[in-house]
């Protein structure tokens, strides 16, 4: 695979003391993920504070407000910034433009199957702390981009944010993911306009019936060598 180090954020972890008792008192140091508070500002107003990883916060906001419909119609996100610890999600009147997608090609089995291996041979605070969820947007060879939360919600936020900040192109992308898949998980991929998501964990009845009337591609229980598919079959050529 691809990687390009600016396209992967990670998440801290700290390393904190406790005691480790088998059959007997060890202290001992064990990396914990950072978790933050964040008051959250849209057009001035307080509207929410985030729960989250330390990084790239400001991505999140942005993400954020547009996944949960914070945006009021007829506006668009046009500034995003961190303040006084707080984030600021400025707005202006106008539509963000929606761009035309050209039909999803087909991957390959194998091609799916090479993601199955992906987050972890990226995560580091997954490795070391058992603490953070993972989202990747790839395409082909290529990682467009990679990032971590606490919250598995918070990740797909995150890639929002990314998508709509970096203007990435999704119409081709594949969600790799580490975290359940339940209706509001495939609230937010439909939201990001992804066709396509691929999931260590494994589905809700909620999510694969609104994975197939959003026409997503629901591909769970990636491994290596194997995965289930719930929804669409027809983006993977077996």
């Amino acid at each position: 695979m691809d990687y390009d180090k600016k396209d992967l954020h990670f998440s801290s972890c700290r390393e904190l003391p406790y005691i480790d008792y088998h059959q007997g008192a060890v202290e001992r140091k064990q990396s914990i993920a950072v978790e933050v508070m964040t008051p959250l500002y849209l057009d001035g107003q307080r509207i929410s504070t985030l729960v989250s990883s330390p990084e790239d916060v400001d991505i999140l906001a942005a993400g954020y407000c547009l996944a949960e419909g914070k945006v009021p119609a007829g506006r668009k996100l046009v500034h995003v910034c961190l303040h006084d610890e707080a984030a600021w999600v400025t707005t202006e009147t106008g539509a963000a433009a929606v761009p035309e997608k050209a039909p999803f090609v087909p991957i390959t089995a194998n091609r799916l199957c090479s993601y199955g291996g992906l987050l972890d041979s990226l995560s580091t605070a997954h490795h070391a702390s058992h603490g953070v969820h993972e989202g990747a947007l790839v395409q082909g060879d290529e990682v467009l981009i990679y990032t971590e939360d606490i919250g598995r919600h918070n990740v797909l936020d995150r890639l929002r944010g990314f998508v709509e900040l970096q203007h990435i192109d999704v119409s081709q992308a594949v969600l790799v993911f580490s975290g359940r898949v339940p209706q509001s998980v495939i609230e937010k991929v439909h939201g990001m306009g992804v066709r396509f998501l691929a999931s260590r964990a494994l589905p809700t009845s909620l999510g694969v019936s609104l994975a197939k009337q959003y026409g997503i591609t629901l591909a769970c229980g990636l491994r290596p060598d194997s995965f289930k598919i719930f929804a669409h079959p027809e983006r993977v050529l077996l």
